[in-house]
């Protein structure tokens, strides 16, 4: 059985999609899943997190644009259920250089590989911008997920990156299969400021019930978590818990509910 495909982006920075990323597929796991990431951000701070290197990576499935070639650069991490697909700065070329299909390849790469079939999950940590590598990520996906945080131009921040969404899913040669998995809130301080609180509201009024609760407190735990590569259920503090059980609700219904 193919795993299922999830997209996790924003076109802005600095809202914490990386560690969302990360922290969804520790919960995955906590819910005896296997998920593989994808690495797509030229950042590659997944790939630093993880500690992961291989003889392949993600800029070079790209780039070769060989259809079913993915599988060969998955690489197995410390991460118990978690393994990658690195990433690399390499991969700010996709963005630049006249390659032929540029917006299809990860798709491509993805199909026939039957080394994925042992994963339950594929989660796609997408650049914070609107380029290609971002297009490949949203044509590849079966859902979308957006991270966004409580501050402000959140909304317009969201709303950009779904006018690219929807211009995918209104092209029948593009991705119209995909869905919109709704917003994960994150770094909302605990206890909620007037602030917060405020932008909250103003992304519920915006986007409604795709405002996912509950929301991802701001807390040292994720960069603890982050900086030292374990996963959060395995930082132990009091902050790490509470992500945790967080997370896991997000992963349940990354995973249809269970």
């Amino acid at each position: 059985m193919a795993p299922s495909v999830t997209a996790i982006g924003n076109r802005k920075g600095g809202v914490g999609k990386t560690s969302v990323t990360l922290g969804l597929a520790n919960a995955l796991t906590l819910l005896s899943k296997k998920v593989l990431i994808i690495d797509l951000d030229p950042q590659a701070d997944i790939t630093d997190t993880l500690g992961a290197t291989g003889e392949f990576n993600i800029f070079d499935v790209l780039y070769a644009g060989e259809a079913g070639s993915l599988g060969q650069a998955v690489v197995g991490t410390e991460w118990a259920g978690v393994s990658v697909v690195p990433g690399t700065g390499d991969l700010a070329r996709i963005d630049t250089e006249n390659l032929v299909a540029a917006e299809m390849r990860l798709r491509a790469a993805i199909q026939g590989a039957t080394e994925l079939e042992q994963f339950d999950h594929i989660l796609i940590d997408l650049p914070p911008a609107l380029g290609r590598l971002t297009l490949n990520g949203l044509m590849a996906a079966n859902e979308v997920l957006v991270v966004a945080e409580p501050a402000a131009y959140s909304v317009r921040g969201v709303s950009e990156f779904l006018e690219t969404v929807q211009k995918i899913q209104a092209a029948p040669y593009l991705n119209p299969d995909l869905r919109f998995g709704g917003i994960v809130v994150n770094k909302v301080s605990s206890p909620v400021t007037q602030e917060h609180a405020f932008q909250i509201e103003q992304l519920k009024e915006a986007f409604g019930d795709a405002v996912h609760e509950p929301y991802l407190p701001l807390r040292t735990a994720m960069q603890d978590a982050q900086s030292a590569g374990i996963p959060l259920a395995k930082l132990g503090t009091r902050g790490a818990m509470i992500l945790t059980e967080r997370f896991v609700e997000h992963a349940r219904r990354i995973n249809g509910g269970r």
